[in-house]
């Protein structure tokens, strides 16, 4: 039983809120559709559907999906396609098919699990679709404009290609997204910032167009060099400026490397200069100036997920107690506390906590359930840690904790605690393994690399 407001009144339907855009032919595994016309009409309904169906031509479905994911009732709906379209791998959420109950079953799920309100916050508005739809923001080439990339999905919601790129890279360093893929790297022009660019080869002396591939020849006699055919006499090689014959090549001559030959200043090169000659501004730039883009499809990171499912800013192990900071901050205060460890003669350790097997473990109990149950297993880690002990997460399902003095023998009773937490897991369990080392050592520049190598080194506590 669904309802739909209309005006001044609400409808109370005998089933899911499914519509039909667009001809129909009812097969019967179809369930029940209504129909509308158009976007505008979904909107005067005032609720949002389950599902969407659109079943019109490539150019009207581009529009309608435009339409449908600029209007806020409509943004993060779950929407199928007939057919492909242009704009449908970006903006759609796959083809209409049989088992399209699987799709809405999904959506649904992960509609009860959202916490966020998300519909001020554009940010939140792309992290909560892409949890939603468990998709990928993809990048559109689009070769007829100076920018060359775009994200529908962003353009949908007023965000510009120029602004976009920029915005997306703020989400990745603020740990909420992560790169997926690299579709392609496009460079533009440093005066207009237009990408449509004319890759020329010049002269490297007067930088002129007007060059050409030439053979040459160099006289050993007289030490002249010049164009091969005004060396040649009939049948025979012979210098134009000494006269001497050239018989044998390595003997009397020999070929220049340079090949090349300016028409504008007569030089003679090997490799010509070559630079980019922007098509809307005719600016010549060296390649090496060009401003270089990376194109990135994107997918939800951690700290977006926890996001989403908490609606405040959290990550998998909430430890407020534990001065939880973020990843880069906490391998500076490793470097700081290592140095106060070697001019005090203190002893610090740092402990890893992994879960091994959480990918297996969200598959087997429902992503539902397990996600509910690391939310319990947090819960608990609250009581494991001190104020005064620094944490961090370090992956998706990891965490490092600093532990200030205290060695490695006093982290057997934290230990201790923490098997206790895995073995009053009810049902399918996590699998912890836990690690420590020690503080001081000899790091480096780099802490990141140095933890890293030493946790791969270090044996899992048991």
């Amino acid at each position: 039983m669904s309802e739909v407001s209309s005006h001044s009144h609400t409808v109370s339907l005998p089933h899911p809120y499914y519509l039909w855009i667009g001809q129909r032919d009812p097969l019967p595994w179809h369930p029940w559709f209504d129909s509308v016309n158009c976007a505008e009409d979904i909107a005067a309904a005032g609720k949002a559907p389950e599902l969407i169906v659109l079943a019109v031509q490539s150019e009207e479905q581009d529009t309608l999906l435009q339409n449908l994911r600029r209007c806020a009732l409509t943004s993060h709906c779950l929407i199928l396609v007939l057919h492909e379209s242009a704009l449908s791998p970006y903006l759609a959420n796959g083809v209409w098919s049989s088992n399209y109950k699987e799709k809405v079953q999904f959506y649904q799920a992960r509609k009860q699990q959202l916490k966020l309100d998300y519909q001020d916050d554009v940010s939140h508005k792309l992290l909560a679709y892409l949890w939603l739809h468990d998709e990928i923001l993809l990048p559109h080439a689009v070769p007829a404009k100076a920018f060359l990339y775009q994200y529908p999905l962003l353009k949908a919601w007023g965000l510009t290609a120029e602004d976009s790129f920029s915005w997306l890279t703020g989400l990745k360093q603020q740990g909420y997204l992560d790169d997926n893929k690299l579709h392609n790297r496009v460079r533009f022009c440093p005066s207009c910032r237009s990408g449509h660019l004319n890759y020329i080869d010049v002269c490297p002396s007067c930088h002129s167009i007007d060059t050409q591939p030439q053979s040459s020849l160099h006289c050993f006699s007289c030490g002249h060099v010049g164009e091969q055919s005004s060396f040649r006499k009939l049948s025979t090689l012979s210098c134009p400026n000494c006269l001497q014959q050239l018989r044998h090549i390595g003997v009397d001559y020999d070929r220049p490397i340079e090949n090349q030959h300016c028409n504008s200043c007569d030089t003679l090169f090997t490799d010509a200069l070559v630079q980019a000659e922007c098509l809307h501004c005719h600016s010549h730039t060296a390649v090496s100036d060009l401003q270089v883009r990376n194109v990135y499809s994107y997918k939800l990171a951690t700290a977006g997920r926890t996001l989403l499912r908490q609606g405040r800013l959290h990550s998998l192990f909430s430890l407020t107690p534990g001065e939880q900071m973020p990843v880069a901050q906490f391998y500076w205060l490793i470097d700081w506390q290592n140095k106060l460890a070697k001019r005090h003669k203190q002893t610090h350790s740092i402990l890893s906590v992994q879960i091994l097997n959480l990918n297996p473990f969200l598959a087997s109990v429902g992503e539902s359930k397990g996600l509910a149950q690391l939310d319990a297993l947090q819960e608990r880690l609250r009581n494991v840690i001190r104020v005064t002990d620094a944490c961090s997460n370090y992956s998706r399902d990891g965490l490092l904790m600093l532990l200030p003095l205290t060695d490695i023998k006093q982290i057997k009773p934290v230990h201790a605690k923490l098997l206790e937490l895995q073995q009053k897991q009810a049902g399918t369990a996590l699998e912890l393994c836990i690690k420590v080392v020690s503080l001081p050592a000899n790091i480096g520049d780099n802490v990141a690399d140095w933890l890293t190598d030493e946790l791969v080194k270090a044996t899992p506590l048991t």
